[in-house]
């Protein structure tokens, strides 16, 4: 029974999408069983673009693979990515009785001595919502920003990933396209996700970690966090009193440097993604605010995206190449990775690499894209047999979202003249350790402190090893008493084999071979 409650969930999901035609690439429909085309040919096509609202009804993990798919133009085509785009933050808030209900479950029933006001939503989104209030702490108020999980997400969530997972199963199993693009695996990505939104302790550490880790950074700012008011179904920080960066006209009439707002925002994903490997992955207009000083600061850590020393190389490399014009670097770099089979043309591959940044070369600012740029990486590498990368999916769509808020401030923002320096940075340190790099002199003076005194303690630390091993050693070599010789001798005669004992051996002649040239 339980199977076929699945099948019909999954159904009503699929009836909705294929009604979309623009939606299903037509790659994976031509490699799809013949049934399945006669199926999606029938069904009649929605002419009125209603696709967000039906999302909307169908429930909070279909918005957020509508808003997955807003970032992929490459996929869906442009017209349908700015309509799914509509499914951020326009969620109807949910009742009252709940917020208390989940204020009651995290803190108890005296939970109003914490929180002396809390006021009526202030956003709504399909995970969580957003509440103004005002805590005591140390007898006085602050104001603080309350998020707030919707009643029963955590198993509806659970529910629709496991009829994504079936039908991700099914395309693989009968689409070469849907192998190629990894299906099964965007789902895990997507489940991974959603296990930090609707979790937010988790979404707490998130955030806990981009403080850290941009603490010497001045272009950026984190709010932060009140960890005894935070739970599962309730994270509490610090109210962030900035202009929200959708409001452009407030933003315009305080004089504040627009170039210098665009600027941040591409260094804050830069820094964020390539030097930590650890970057917001949600940074739309409603998620970033701008204070008077230019300072940028994002909210909501709930989708957060992770990058392994290794897609960082590789991410670095080719941002850095196409700034260089390096399109053969660019292709070994594809090949090495193995992200493209050993039997493609490396040549060939370099010169469809060409065809890419060469219409960059030369141009205006205002018409470099990034974004427009990733597509069509994304689409060249399709052609020669180059796999999906998972890990790299929440930072192609950050790198378009981005890009397309800081363009709102400075149209004519030359993005790779703005990441040169930082490549070049981050290329020139060998060691290539994130957690070593910054852009401030207080961080640099602060890591070479820490440099230094790591390695005064490791030396420390080896000299009192020695001097323990030399106590046991007299002049003439290692002081064995005839008791625990005898000991020694019977134990390994009994217990060990005759190789046991010449390794045994061999280790003390090297021990004092080694303390007699010191």
């Amino acid at each position: 029974m339980f199977g076929i409650f699945k099948i019909l969930r999954l159904t009503r999901g699929l009836l909705v999408l294929s009604r979309e035609k623009d939606l299903i690439p037509e790659n994976l429909i031509k490699s799809l069983p013949a049934l399945v085309k006669i199926f999606l040919k029938i069904i009649p096509p929605n002419k009125k673009h209603g696709l967000s609202e039906s999302l909307q009804k169908l429930g909070p993990t279909w918005i957020k693979m509508g808003q997955f798919l807003s970032t992929r133009p490459d996929i869906i085509g442009k017209e349908l990515s700015i309509h799914l785009r509509e499914l951020q933050d326009s969620i109807p808030p949910f009742d009252k009785k709940f917020v208390e209900m989940a204020f009651i479950e995290s803190f108890g029933e005296d939970y109003k001595e914490k929180f002396e006001k809390i006021e009526e939503p202030i956003a709504a989104a399909s995970i969580a919502q957003v509440h103004k209030a005002i805590i005591k702490i140390n007898k006085t108020s602050q104001m603080v920003a309350v998020k707030i999980l919707r009643p029963n997400i955590e198993d509806r969530i659970k529910k629709d990933l496991k009829d994504f997972y079936l039908a991700a199963k099914i395309l693989e199993k009968f689409s070469s396209e849907a192998r190629r693009l990894r299906i099964i695996d965007v789902v895990k990505t997507l489940e991974e996700s959603l296990s930090m939104e609707i979790d937010l302790r988790l979404e707490a550490a998130a955030q806990s970690e981009i403080i850290e880790n941009t603490q010497y950074d001045e272009f950026i700012e984190i709010p932060k966090i009140f960890w005894d008011l935070t739970s599962k179904n309730i994270l509490t920080t610090e109210w962030v009193d900035a202009n929200p960066s959708k409001d452009l006209e407030k933003i315009k009439k305080k004089n504040i440097e627009f170039n210098c707002v665009g600027e941040n925002i591409m260094k804050t994903f830069l820094i964020l993604a390539i030097r930590d490997g650890f970057f917001h992955a949600d940074m739309h207009q409603g998620n970033l605010f701008v204070k008077d000083d230019a300072t940028i600061i994002p909210v909501d850590f709930g989708i957060m995206g992770r990058l392994n020393i290794e897609s960082r190389r590789y991410l670095l490399e080719i941002l850095n190449g196409f700034v260089k014009k390096d399109y053969k670097k660019i292709s070994d770099i594809h090949f090495e990775a193995g992200y493209i089979p050993e039997n493609q043309d490396r040549d060939k591959f370099a010169q469809a690499l060409r065809a890419i940044g060469e219409p960059i070369q030369g141009q205006d600012s205002k018409s470099i894209s990034m974004g427009h740029l990733l597509s069509q990486l994304l689409e060249v590498t399709g052609q020669f047999e180059m796999e999906t990368q998972p890990q790299l999916l929440l930072l192609q769509k950050t790198m378009v979202v981005t890009e397309g808020v800081a363009r709102e401030f400075n149209p004519d923002l030359n993005i790779w003249s703005l990441s040169e320096p930082i490549l070049d940075n981050l290329i020139s340190s060998q060691a290539f350790d994130p957690s070593k790099l910054s852009f401030t002199k207080e961080a640099i003076n602060s890591n070479a402190r820490e440099i230094y005194h790591s390695i005064i303690n490791d030396i420390e630390k080896t000299k009192k090893d020695f001097t323990k091993i030399k106590k046991a050693f007299g002049d003439d070599g290692l002081k064995i008493d005839k008791k625990t010789l005898m000991l020694v001798t019977e134990k390994e005669r009994l217990e060990t084999n005759p190789f046991k004992s010449i390794i045994i051996i061999l280790l003390v002649l090297i021990l004092s071979i080694l303390l007699i040239n010191r």
